[in-house]
């Protein structure tokens, strides 16, 4: 009987030296845990540094200029002529047909080398333009077949591709002429939580060469940016942080290994907790 009572201690001793082994990992695993929650909280300032917009300058902003935008090669354009006289048949011959799609004028397009072709008036210099210039040229051009003509111009199709970090990436057309970045990417349902707010990229064409500016959204100052207002086909590209790019580089074998150390750490917890409750009884 003495010698069953004596193993019986020698094995609740062994229980509980083991337990308290396992007990004191994983109470240093809680306790990295959360040191790693107090750094999150002490980082907090800067991931709202990182993710707010319109943070800086805006108290000197000023007045923002409207920049017209330029027509270029390749470009799109509606033009509708009218009189301002009560006779409208003089100008049927310059309108084209209404496009069965959608009812709307079609479309000329600017050539390579910057002329659209319009009837009786032949080739038109567009290039290089804005579209209140254009429309005074036609005017003064139309006057002599028409009795106070009046030109209207517009792009037919004002696209924007945006591209990168964003929720829905993508080509996005517009129907107005003033598209700011404010509206391209919000036509791209705003950026992802791995966007770089402060490195988005603006490729724009300008006399046959690529350009690139770089626009930081957290600052007021994008507002007297050159590339606030967008022009067509301009290319919108906003970078990924620099956790996305780790997360992309990664190792698939190392998550899994740390996937399996938790769920190791999880099982001996839940032993452990189990052996204690043992020997607690059978004190």
């Amino acid at each position: 009987m003495h010698f069953k009572k004596a193993g019986k201690q020698s094995r609740l001793k062994f229980i509980m030296r083991y337990t308290k082994i396992i007990s004191g990992l994983f109470y240093r695993t809680r306790c990295l845990l959360f040191l790693s929650v107090l750094a999150g909280c002490s980082s907090s300032k800067k991931v709202n540094s990182d993710f707010l917009y319109f943070q800086k300058s805006m108290d000197s902003l000023e007045t923002v200029q409207r920049i017209p935008v330029i027509i270029k090669m390749n470009d799109l354009l509606t033009i509708q002529i009218a009189s301002r006289s009560m006779n409208q048949e003089q100008v049927a011959v310059f309108n084209l047909p209404a496009n069965t799609i959608n009812g709307v004028s079609r479309s000329f397009q600017v050539d390579n080398d910057g002329y659209i072709d319009l009837p009786l008036l032949g080739s038109i210099r567009a290039a290089g333009l804005t579209r209140e210039q254009l429309q005074a040229g036609l005017k003064e051009k139309l006057s002599s077949y028409i009795k106070d003509p009046a030109v209207t111009v517009r792009f037919a199709d004002f696209k924007i591709n945006v591209l990168g970090e964003v929720r829905v990436p993508g080509p996005h057309s517009f129907d107005k002429d003033r598209v700011t970045i404010i509206d391209a990417i919000s036509a791209a349902g705003d950026l992802t939580d791995f966007g770089k707010r402060n490195n988005v990229v603006v490729i724009r064409e300008e006399s046959l060469t690529r350009k690139y500016y770089n626009i930081d959204l957290r600052s007021g100052a994008l507002f007297q940016s050159p590339v606030y207002l967008l022009e067509p086909n301009d290319i919108v590209y906003v970078n990924a942080t620099e956790r996305k790019l780790r997360m992309v580089n990664s190792n698939p074998d190392g998550q899994k290994g740390w996937q399996l150390f938790f769920g190791i750490t999880s099982v001996a917890t839940t032993i452990a907790t189990l052996l204690i409750t043992i020997a607690n009884n059978n004190k």
